[in-house]
């Protein structure tokens, strides 16, 4: 809520004259508000003098807040043109006596008293002039009686000027030195962390790039050393390397190529380890090099050659992971009366490949043992212990039957051979031709079971803790049905987990894949393809993905 103490439409400086008075009667119902709203007085009058000046009526307003702390004047257009508004907000040290709500005196007395303020307002600060010119007369003698004094200290001052400007500007060029480094060594530290956070060569030329266009430089290649000769990293440069990345690398020193007639120079720096080089890092700039800069440059290919060295070192752990891998994986027999599909990717990112298998072998009696597999860890050390878990599974299975039996050896033989590493399988035992299989999980998702008509559904089976851990665990076989015409789903987690996703909602999706696949397909293979295909569309293969599929042929076929 406002109280509106005045709301007066304005047409001439009469009218303006008597709005200030009715202003100034409110000021005046306290002696502190109307010394300070001497301003707010003047300011109101002038905005309404200057509309009515022009030809253009306004309204002048006054108004007070609920609790009488706070007065706002305004001057509005009258509403017949679109003008915008002025107002100005005074904040009270307290409310507003209730003198100030009181009607005012008649217009005469309104003026007189308003003009009998002004007059006194006029006297005080022509008095305060009158003040002011007296001390500013002594001022100006003092001056004049110490001018002599002050030309005497002019040259020392001066001097004292020129010294301290010499030393600002030393003081400056230190502190902007200081800067700089500071923000070459935050440079190459962020460097170094973005450089380290890959083990991809490519990716490694991708962040180069932006790290450095186009700050440092305009373009920029990089060339690895392959065989004994240059060549370029892939997406960067072609054609033969140039003459300063050579001379860089066998030099072991930045090398300056010459300039093209855009005005660039190419400068190379190489990739120096303690024992080879393993390429250059050409920059292309324009001529004008400042040569700390290049002393940075330097330092960051040094930090560039043991970000690829480690890229190279994982590229070839994680190629050798891959071939030992494929070369362990089995061909899987042609059963009559029985389809047998298996599919293997490993991981596109990273290092996780090497643990997941499948394995498809006779036994006795005419029968055979299907397993797929997954050792936790990555990398070489991960694809060796499988590839012992699945000769000693093949082992165990000339004396003993049972599926179950067989995890519990299994479960054994790792909590001795590799104390630090677990896996997970599922083992089934089956007869091509016979609808029933005995199968037995170890901590391994479970498998699903599809009918004929495509609709797929878990396998409710007792499942036994991952090999292993340092405890004691028991295993159970489970008999299952496979009926012609349907098939069974072996596969590693690979396959049904994502990150931040439950993995029951992954299985479910899985089942939808199954069931969607066999009635879309025409055999086992396509069924396979496709199955693999929709399970991970739109989802990067950042682990091993392994699955085996089997089950009696329809009678028809």
């Amino acid at each position: 809520m406002r109280h509106r103490l005045l709301n007066e439409r304005v047409r001439s400086a009469v009218d303006v004259a008597l709005a200030r008075a009715r202003v100034g009667h409110v000021l005046r119902a306290d002696g502190d508000v109307k010394e300070r709203g001497a301003d707010l007085l003047s300011a109101t009058t002038e905005h309404a003098l200057d509309r009515v000046g022009a030809g253009r009526a306004a309204v002048v307003r006054l108004e007070a807040s609920g609790d009488l702390r706070e007065l706002r004047a305004s001057v509005l257009g009258d509403g017949t043109e679109p003008d915008g508004a002025w107002s100005r907000t005074l904040v009270l040290d307290g409310p507003l006596p209730d003198t100030a709500l009181e009607p005012p005196e008649s217009e005469v007395e309104l003026l007189v008293a308003q003009q009998l303020d002004d007059d006194r307002h006029q006297r005080r600060l022509s008095g305060l002039a009158t003040q002011r010119a007296r001390e500013l007369d002594s001022h100006q003698r003092e001056l004049e009686e110490t001018n002599l004094g002050v030309l005497a200290l002019h040259a020392e001052l001066a001097q004292a000027s020129d010294e301290q400007r010499r030393l600002l500007r030393a003081e400056r060029a230190a502190r902007d030195e200081a800067e700089t480094a500071r923000n070459r060594l935050t440079f190459l530290s962020a460097a170094s962390a973005q450089l380290m956070a890959t083990l991809q060569r490519s990716e490694i030329y991708g962040r180069l790039e932006k790290l450095l266009i186009p700050v440092h430089a305009s373009a920029v290649d990089l060339w690895v050393v392959e065989e004994g000769s240059l060549v370029p990293l892939e997406g960067s440069g072609s054609g033969a390397p140039p003459d300063a990345a050579v001379r860089a690398v066998a030099e072991r020193r930045p090398v300056r190529g010459e300039a093209t007639p855009d005005g660039l120079v190419g400068t190379a720096f190489p990739f120096l380890l303690a024992s080879r080089s393993l390429g250059a890092m050409v920059l292309h700039r324009t001529d004008g090099a400042v040569p700390d800069d290049d002393v940075m440059l330097g330092e960051l290919a040094r930090r560039v050659a043991t970000a690829m060295d480690n890229a190279q070192r994982f590229e070839h752990e994680r190629d050798t992971a891959a071939a030992l891998q494929r070369a362990m994986l089995t061909r899987l027999p042609r059963l009559p009366g029985m389809e047998l599909t298996a599919r293997y990717l490993p991981a596109e990112d990273g290092m996780n490949v090497g643990g997941d298998w499948y394995d498809v072998f006779p036994v006795e009696d005419g029968e055979y043992v299907g397993v797929v597999g997954d050792v936790t860890g990555h990398g070489i050390h991960a694809a060796v212990t499988m590839g012992q878990l699945r000769t000693a599974l093949r082992a165990y299975s000339v004396h003993e039957r049972s599926p179950a039996a067989l995890l519990g050896l299994l479960h054994r033989l790792l909590d001795r051979l590799e104390p630090d590493l677990f896996a997970t399988a599922v083992i089934v035992r089956f007869r091509p031709g016979d609808p029933h299989v005995t199968l037995a999980s170890a901590g391994h998702p479970p498998p699903l079971l599809r009918d004929a008509s495509g609709e797929a559904a878990p396998v409710e089976a007792d499942s036994g803790g991952m090999l292993g851990l340092p405890i004691d665990l028991t295993f159970t076989d489970n008999r299952v049905e496979v009926p012609p015409g349907g098939a069974l789903l072996l596969y590693t987690d690979g396959l049904v987990e994502r990150r931040g996703e439950p993995i029951d909602t992954g299985i479910a999706r899985l089942r939808a894949c199954f069931g969607d696949a066999s009635r879309r397909s025409r055999g086992a293979e396509e069924a396979a393809d496709r199955l693999l295909a929709s399970a991970l569309r739109g989802h990067a293969c950042d682990d091993d993905v392994c699955m085996l599929v089997l089950g009696p042929v329809p009678p028809a076929e």
